[in-house]
């Protein structure tokens, strides 16, 4: 099988990623599917590019690829803003329970509401833990296990250890859930102070690049048609341009591979930058990429159609 064809740490890694997104299929399962798409979709780009096939497969493989292993990533980015979003509601909701007169274990089970979502399916599982002879501080410990959070992590182990130390739980949690809440709201406030900064990498690289891109290709198609026209030489040295005499050495082919390979890295990394300003981390860049490189690639066909439709009445 394929699957056994991949070291041992990446499909470890991949069944603990695909636990975190709450996905029901098998690393190996995943993994198999993941080639065999990617095998098919680098065929299909090679076939519509017809140029430089062996390089073309290769990179839209590893591309197929790597963004099916995103895919897990974006996911499991969903499920921890959806967690974090929901988190102050379920602390308060136990801590109105253990107030209500239930002891902590049950008030845990009772606020794993259907509308947390992803958080009742990890409460639950913790509540299980629980009902088979583990504390409520080992049984709470699990809920991370199930969602992968630095926020949740932390307001779990602050309260175990609150718990455990003899601290008011109502009060614990009651705290950690206004403390998440004035988070959040600085993080908005921060994210609404730098949409500027978005705004402009989206259109230097994802709009301004291509375009040049595009400038330069016809560019140098130009200089190859007039190099490999008949022109006299007097024609030459009348016209006052003296790299005309040398002819142009560059490829108009190459120079599209080039370009296309260079909005590729570009986008891809305004993605990165962007998922930076947004989430502040690289990874949470993963979804915009796609969008970025599609956008930028079309607008650099579009602008290369057009600037030779421009343009074709002035060649001789």
């Amino acid at each position: 099988m394929i699957y056994r064809f991949f070291p041992r740490s990446y499909r470890e890694s991949v069944r603990a990623r695909l636990k975190m997104a709450g996905m029901k299929t098998t690393n190996e399962k995943f993994i198999n599917n993941a080639v065999i798409i990617s095998l098919i979709i680098a065929a299909v780009i090679t076939i519509i590019v017809k140029i430089q096939p062996l390089f073309v497969f290769t990179g839209s493989f590893g591309a197929a690829f790597f963004f099916m292993n995103a895919y897990i990533t974006l996911v499991i980015d969903k499920r921890k803003l959806f967690v974090e979003t929901v988190l102050p509601d379920a602390l308060e909701l136990m801590a109105a329970n253990i107030r209500a007169g239930f002891i902590p274990s049950k008030a845990l089970l009772l606020s794993a509401r259907d509308e947390f979502g992803p958080l009742a399916e990890a409460i639950r599982n913790s509540g299980k833990e629980i009902m088979t002879g583990k504390s409520l501080t080992e049984g709470m410990m699990e809920i991370p296990k199930y969602i992968k959070s630095e926020i949740l992590e932390r307001a779990i182990i602050l309260i175990s250890e609150g718990a455990t130390s003899g601290g008011q739980l109502v009060s614990l949690l009651e705290e950690n859930a206004i403390d998440i809440r004035r988070r959040q709201a600085m993080e908005k406030e921060v994210k609404a102070n730098i949409i500027m900064y978005g705004i402009f990498i989206v259109f230097a690289g994802v709009l301004g690049a291509p375009v040049l891109y595009a400038l330069s290709l016809y560019l140098i198609s130009t200089l190859t048609a007039l190099g490999g026209s008949e022109i006299s030489s007097a024609d030459v040295m009348s016209s006052g341009v003296p790299f005309f005499k040398g002819g142009v050495e560059i490829s108009p082919d190459f120079l599209f591979i080039f370009s296309i390979v260079s909005i590729i890295v570009t986008t891809f990394f305004s993605g990165i930058i962007i998922g930076l300003i947004d989430s502040g981390k690289e990874k949470g860049g993963i979804k915009y990429i796609p969008i970025f490189m599609i956008i930028g690639i079309s607008v650099f066909l579009i602008a290369n159609f057009v600037i030779g439709s421009m343009f074709s009445a002035f060649m001789p």
